[in-house]
């Protein structure tokens, strides 16, 4: 019985080391580029009415050789995640075989509309997320959040902005 016992705990150790670390993620880089240059303290201008509201998120995440991550992102108020009162208008999954590497450095183009409304990639082929909930008025200092996850850890960093 201690001779199965033993052998279960050995596989099953095996199992876990073979899964490819994912202990610890951290987010390393991440930076927004505004629709024009950043304003005082690093703030990054978004502007609906400059070449269709585009910005662009950039990030490098250090998974601890994870086999991949899902890079989340969200519009806030503060730069404290807080998923009942922060609006998420972005969501990439970043493995090896993925337009998005979670080896390197990544970067996506992100719209915010007039209709108040944000969202990543071709606009015809994902979800406009409504921000209004979170826009009181415009124009209106904010963040943006990126939380990135494993199965095993989360790490965020936030960007100020400011919504024109």
């Amino acid at each position: 019985m201690l001779k199965h016992l033993l052998r279960f705990s050995m596989m099953g150790v095996l199992i876990l080391a073979g899964c490819g670390g994912g202990d610890d993620v951290n987010v390393d880089e991440f930076d927004v580029t505004g629709t024009s240059a950043d304003l005082e303290e690093g703030r990054a201008p978004i502007d609906p009415a400059i070449n269709d509201g585009n910005f662009e998120l950039t990030w490098k995440v250090d998974d601890d050789d994870a086999l991949s991550y899902t890079a989340t992102f969200y519009l806030s108020v503060n730069s404290n995640l807080s998923r009942n009162n922060d609006i998420e208008f972005a969501s990439i999954l970043c493995d090896n075989f993925l337009s998005c590497d979670n080896d390197k450095r990544n970067d996506e183009d992100c719209y915010f509309t007039n209709d108040l409304e944000m969202y990543c990639g071709d606009e015809d082929s994902v979800v406009q997320y409504d921000v209004d909930e979170v826009v009181d008025s415009l124009p209106m200092d904010a963040y943006i959040i990126i939380e990135a996850c494993t199965l095993f850890d989360c790490d965020t960093e936030t960007h100020p902005v400011r919504l024109l």
